[in-house]
């Protein structure tokens, strides 16, 4: 068993994203929200599209895989987002995905909100950093290495740029960070307006792994 790591292109982008869907499941209510029926072949064709437009747009995004060489098979996916010198305007969600106008809008909340402690380090750091904006690994994949080879690829990048490199850590993805120098911050909840009382809240741990240089 051989598992290599490259960089998506284009066509890679459905794959990626049905990967997303499954590991995520409907435990991420940000994930719900924001990619609607992630779990349909339908919702897929779309969320895998939506990677790709991003994967063209954003300059700062790179889009990695893990692929069994002895299969061939696609089985883990990772977006790193890099800053070197330039702070990014905030990105508002956009698009004609949702069922009305209330589930957009509550997506819309989601997504900002759940981008406030990623887009203060962004600006206090002036631009010059790192971070993780998803991992996800096939869950008949798991437990083999591929996640690690995700996170290494990112941190490897920080440590030449000599900056920090963050991440909302899902619980199951902590152990992980941990082990690769992400230290804990604080644990972030979404909070919902009144309106919204009765949906799930949104939580994650804001992890920081802190500046180091290399020669």
């Amino acid at each position: 068993m051989v598992l290599k790591l490259e960089i998506c292109d284009d066509n890679d982008m459905h794959r990626t994203f049905a990967i997303v869907s499954s590991a995520f499941g409907h435990e991420h209510p940000y994930i719900d929200a924001v990619f609607p029926a992630h779990a349909t072949a339908a919702g897929r064709e779309i969320g895998g599209d939506r990677l790709r437009a991003i994967k063209h747009s954003d300059p700062n995004t790179t889009f990695l895989k893990i692929t069994d060489t002895d299969t061939g098979e696609m089985i883990a996916q990772a977006k790193w987002n890099i800053y070197d010198g330039e702070v990014p305007e905030a990105v508002e969600l956009d698009g004609d995905f949702w069922a009305g106008d209330e589930e957009k809008e509550y997506a819309r909340y989601l997504f900002r909100e759940y981008l406030v402690p990623r887009r203060a380090a962004i600006e206090d750091s002036g631009g010059h950093l790192v971070s993780l904006d998803i991992l996800t690994v096939d869950p008949k994949h798991q437990r083999r290495g591929a996640g690690r080879m995700l996170v290494e690829w990112g941190t490897a990048i920080a440590d030449k740029m000599g900056v920090a490199a963050v991440v909302e850590a899902s619980k199951y993805g902590m152990p992980l960070y941990q082990s690769a120098g992400f230290e804990f911050v604080h644990h972030h909840v979404i909070d919902l307006p009144d309106k919204w009382a009765g949906r799930d809240k949104q939580t994650f741990t804001w992890m920081v792994r802190p500046k180091k240089t290399v020669d």
